[in-house]
């Protein structure tokens, strides 16, 4: 037989489908992963994750699958989604698991918090590079930094009283928080904002961050197909490609100035240059352009998350408002006295919100994914082989009856000790993720979020406008991160008596 006529006889429907018969019997027979369950097509197809990828419903429906399967499922043919928290975060996260990347590519720089091998020396190097970063989140810097974070705080309130007192329409709060979030990042990495309080506009390289974010998509879908990859580079816009590399040579620019300007006030750069080189640590300089491009995005984007679905949930639920209005109002009567310690310790159903809004919200929706490692582990007690991509999907964990009670209501008061809610698994909810890898900005994030709703309760009288935003939250849609449509709220100075 010829090369032609064995192509040809390859080619054949006949063949095609022996093939695919086969690889359907070995995925629901024989794979090692056929003990999980889960829906049959997903485990012999990519098709149905996709397809929800695609439409950004990832999380809707990961939350339905684990009401029908259980609190494991296979949710593709190499991948395996849990809910049970309180053993598969220690299990996946509290072990140093291979990450597996979201571009199918496992990056070898550790010192920006991606470790290409799971329980080896660049793990090793990955912890000891976080602890040069970990000084400037500490609580004693946060103390330091609080001016900075006050500054910008204000600006928020006071511009919007600029543009709020010249008329009654709403403003778009999820980009009004975006602003301010990162305008503090910008100014703790790089000693000066993006600027866009002050020009009430999005940055070029905040909206940049947004764009590229659609993009993933179909470049995760492409990861699983190793054969496919090179489709990656057809698929992202190729201005968008030049965009980044601007916004790379942009931020080492920042960094660059950061650097050369002497300032006694204590931002993140000044504690990592401090800390660098201590105890035989030191992070390269293109280590710390990348940790900078990495936390501009982690310290600012997630905490207007999750701000923007505190405020609309809160203006959906009037009495819960109204309660948290009653706190604010009463513990601080002025403006002024709203600091971060006080709103950290005099303020309990302030705190109760945030944590709700977390569980109910969580600014990262699914769950960082790790790979097995070689010879493979056991996982809340289910044997995983070596390979399979693993994660604990945070938002179905949360909505989960497997984990909390009256999972789909939103009860700031399951935190305050209600005994209706005594037996919720607390352990299942780490939404700032769990072991060597959570995440640094835990300390900043919290700030923000307590001094900005604090003073936007203090400050002003909130209302959704019902006919833009009343199902907001049923819009919001899942790349990754949360696609947010606007948030419009009608915002009045409060009359303070």
């Amino acid at each position: 037989m010829d090369v032609a006529m064995r192509v040809e006889w390859l080619a054949t429907p006949r063949v095609i489908l022996g093939i695919g018969a086969g690889w359907v019997a070995y995925a629901l027979c024989l794979d090692p992963l056929r003990h999980i369950p889960g829906p049959r097509l997903n485990a012999v197809s990519m098709i149905p994750y996709a397809r929800h990828l695609l439409a950004g419903t990832t999380v809707q429906n990961s939350v339905s699958l684990h009401q029908q399967y259980g609190e494991v499922v296979r949710i593709a043919p190499n991948e395996v989604s849990l809910i049970c928290g309180e053993t598969a975060f220690p299990d996946i996260y509290g072990r140093l698991f291979i990450t597996s990347q979201t571009m199918g590519q496992i990056r070898a720089n550790s010192a920006v918090c991606r470790v290409s091998d799971g329980k080896d020396e660049r793990a090793s190097k990955y912890v000891q590079g976080r602890r040069v970063l970990a000084h400037a989140f500490s609580d004693k810097a946060l103390m330091g930094q609080e001016p900075l974070v006050q500054r910008y705080v204000d600006q928020l309130i006071d511009r919007l009283k600029e543009v709020t007192s010249a008329n009654d329409e709403p403003v778009d709060m999820v980009k009004w928080y975006n602003w301010t979030t990162f305008d503090v990042i910008a100014d703790l990495l790089f000693g000066e904002p993006f600027g866009c309080l002050q020009d009430l506009s999005t940055h070029q390289y905040v909206a940049l961050l947004f764009q590229s974010l659609k993009s993933l998509r179909m470049i995760y879908i492409l990861a699983y197909y190793p054969w496919l990859r090179f489709l990656g580079n057809l698929i992202v816009d190729k201005g968008l490609i030049q965009k980044r590399k601007e916004y790379a040579t942009w931020v080492s620019t920042q960094v660059t100035k950061r650097i050369n300007t002497a300032t006694p006030r204590p931002d993140f750069m000044s504690h990592i240059l401090a800390n660098n080189n201590n105890r035989g640590v030191k992070l390269t300089r293109a280590e710390i352009d990348s940790n900078a491009t990495l936390m501009t995005t982690a310290g600012s984007e997630t905490t207007a998350t999750l701000l923007s679905g505190a405020t609309y949930l809160l203006l959906t639920h009037p009495r819960v408002l109204r309660t948290l209005q009653d706190e604010i109002h009463s513990e601080f009567p002025t403006y002024e006295s709203i600091t971060l310690e006080a709103v950290a310790k005099r303020t309990p159903y302030l705190n109760a919100v945030i944590s709700e809004a977390l569980r109910f919200f969580p600014p990262i929706p699914v769950g960082f994914i790790r790979r097995v490692p070689k010879g493979g582990e056991t996982v809340s007690g289910y044997w995983i082989p070596e390979g399979t991509i693993l994660s604990v999907s945070h938002y179905a964990a949360y909505h989960s009856e497997r984990n909390f009670r009256d999972p789909d209501s939103w009860v700031p008061e399951r935190w305050l000790g209600d005994e209706r809610y005594v037996n919720d698994k607390r352990a299942a909810f780490q939404p700032f993720s769990f072991g060597p890898r959570s995440c640094l900005g835990r300390n900043l994030a919290y700030a923000e979020m307590r001094l900005i709703l604090a003073k936007m309760v203090w400050s002003f009288e909130m209302e959704l406008d019902e006919g833009l935003s009343r199902d907001w939250l049923q819009r919001c849609r899942v790349m990754r991160l949360w696609q947010k449509p606007e948030l419009e709220v009608r915002v009045r100075p409060r009359v303070v008596a």
